[in-house]
């Protein structure tokens, strides 16, 4: 059966001096309640690289210029997989930020931006849909589809967004709440807001 995960991909950032561990980067990470504290160090390490905050300022200050912002984006997404070997993942310039809008979009029977080069997307039928690699007017030989009935997308979706929330209110909120219970409550505000436009508040 067909599946989606959320996912954070291309963390090259400088690691923040606040985290003390060494963080082995990975192309993809997914994100969920069993996320180790490794992943959750390199999906710090990744937002707070992409959103620009500088690496060598300290816990509280790095968290009060996050805090303070209305919106954030991190590069990833859904990534829709059809067992672990075969799977498709958001590409560039796609952000995690943008799950509420591919929710409205499956649930409008429409393709969500899922990034370009290449550009994923997905196309619908009575009651399934494909969801493809690339634009599948390219005609490449490497294209790739994944196959959802009609309930598995809506579904599958579903799960996602709670895995997602899984990894903000658990691993997430321990990790933070370790070094400052007040942060952690903040952070996981704003996680809701940034990510799952506070549906779960």
């Amino acid at each position: 059966m067909s599946y989606m995960k959320p996912v954070i991909r291309e963390p090259y950032y400088d690691k923040p001096i606040w985290i003390e561990n060494e963080v082995t980067r990975k192309e993809f990470t997914f994100l969920s309640s069993n996320s180790s504290e490794a992943e959750v160090e390199l999906f710090l390490l990744h937002l707070f690289g992409y959103n620009r905050i500088d690496a060598s300022i300290s816990f509280e200050e790095s968290f009060k210029v996050l805090l303070n912002e209305d919106e954030v984006a991190i590069l990833g997404g859904v990534a829709f997989l059809q067992d672990n070997e075969t799977f498709i993942m958001p590409s560039c310039c796609c952000g995690l930020e943008e799950i509420q809008s591919i929710d409205y979009s499956i649930k409008a029977k429409q393709s969500p931006w899922l990034g370009h080069d290449p550009s994923p997307g997905i196309q619908y039928f009575d009651d399934y849909a494909l969801v493809w690699s690339d634009d599948p007017e390219t005609l490449k030989e490497e294209l790739l589809s994944i196959k959802f009935t009609s309930n598995e997308l809506v579904e599958s979706l579903e799960k996602c967004k709670k895995e997602l929330l899984g990894f903000i209110e658990e691993p997430l909120y321990k990790w933070i709440k370790v070094r400052d219970v007040e942060i952690a409550n903040q952070m996981r505000q704003k996680m809701l807001h940034w990510f799952l436009k506070d549906e779960y508040l």
